[in-house]
């Protein structure tokens, strides 16, 4: 498979140990000799064009988008997908000057992980990407500007039963010193099913099926970012409760119990996502891309591990205030808005 986002492209597969030479010949080939054939271009142009289409109806994409534009702007990460017109525009000739361009060995990271001996492995990699010579320097992602909070965005979608709330907030990357702390707030807070925010608004009120909190982790800046899609009568009372249940983390300790709970998880979540094979050199992946080796596997969870409740409530009070998230609703506006305005200031838009 391939994959592409803002900052990388990455290419994986899992394979039989006598198959890994002709996987790794097959990379070398994609490296080195991609073609990019007019008739597959314009196939899959014209694909992705009716895809984006079909994409930016859905009321999470268009929250997506809002909310990425708002935290920046016009930076590369305010922009998650294409514009139908761009892409249409696009030619063969395009696609072979930018892989040209930006697929290189420089700021690559290859991750094997099998039943091969090392230098076994070396052989086979230096074998079938000796011809991969490109010398242009790695791409760099710009820094990211400081978003502005201010009033929440209404975006309008009239006659939608649900509307769909997304909030979110820079938080420091894995290398910082309280990301072990934020996690388990988060975690409290909302990060997991037995978390505080599913307990109000999906177990105990049912606004939602299943509201989740996670931290992504772009390498440019790492954010914080909430979901739920709720009942469209129930828009103001969810934001209302949702503002809760941060402000609690934020200001109140958490009981031992409870941050003992979400350690457990964390650190069983971590062993279990790298109890495989593609698991393992997924997670392996992402780290590098990140700056960090495999020896964060075993510091991280020694570090959730001394995490006191004063540590989550620092984290909290630093990163999960209510007033410090740029919050954004897709839902019908003419429903909604008395109820976003008995809560929070809004704009449309």
């Amino acid at each position: 498979n391939a994959t592409v986002d803002a900052d990388r492209l990455g290419m994986g597969g899992s394979v039989l140990a006598t198959g890994l030479p002709g996987l790794l010949t097959l990379l070398g080939e994609l490296l080195t000799s991609a073609s990019y054939p007019k008739d597959d271009v314009v196939g899959e142009r014209d694909r992705l064009v009716q895809e984006l289409a079909i994409y930016r109806s859905q009321p999470a994409v268009l929250a997506r988008e809002a909310l990425l534009h708002r935290l920046y702007g016009d930076h590369p990460y305010g922009r998650d997908l294409p514009t139908a017109e761009a892409v249409e525009g696009v030619k063969p000739s395009q696609l072979r000057a930018l892989h040209a361009k930006r697929v290189a060995p420089q700021g690559s990271v290859l991750v094997l992980v099998g039943d091969l001996p090392p230098a076994r492995l070396i052989a086979l990699v230096e074998s079938a990407l000796a011809g991969w010579t490109t010398v242009s320097p790695a791409a760099t992602t710009p820094a990211l500007p400081t978003p502005e909070v201010g009033p929440a965005l209404l975006v309008d979608r009239p006659g939608a039963v649900q509307t769909t709330i997304r909030m979110a907030r820079p938080v420091p990357s894995r290398t910082a010193p309280d990301f072990a702390a934020l996690s388990l707030a988060n975690l409290v807070f909302g990060g997991y099913f037995s978390s505080r925010w599913v307990a109000n608004i999906r177990e105990d009120k049912g606004y939602t099926y299943s509201p989740h909190a996670v931290i992504e982790h772009p390498p440019a800046g790492s954010r914080l970012t909430l979901a739920a899609d709720v009942t469209t009568g129930v828009t103001g009372p969810s934001l209302l409760e949702t503002s809760y249940e941060l402000g609690r983390v934020a200001t109140v300790p958490v009981a031992q119990d409870e941050l003992d709970q979400a350690r457990r998880y964390a650190i069983g979540s971590l062993a279990l996502g790298t109890s495989s094979q593609a698991g393992l050199a997924s997670t392996l992946s992402l780290l590098a891309g990140s700056g960090l080796g495999v020896e964060w596997l075993r510091d991280h969870p020694k570090a959730l591990a001394a995490v006191t409740v004063d540590d989550v409530l620092a984290a909290g009070e630093a990163y999960l205030a209510p007033t410090t998230f740029t919050t954004v609703l897709v839902g019908d506006a003419e429903q909604v808005a008395g109820q976003v305005g008995a809560v929070t200031p809004f704009v449309t838009g």
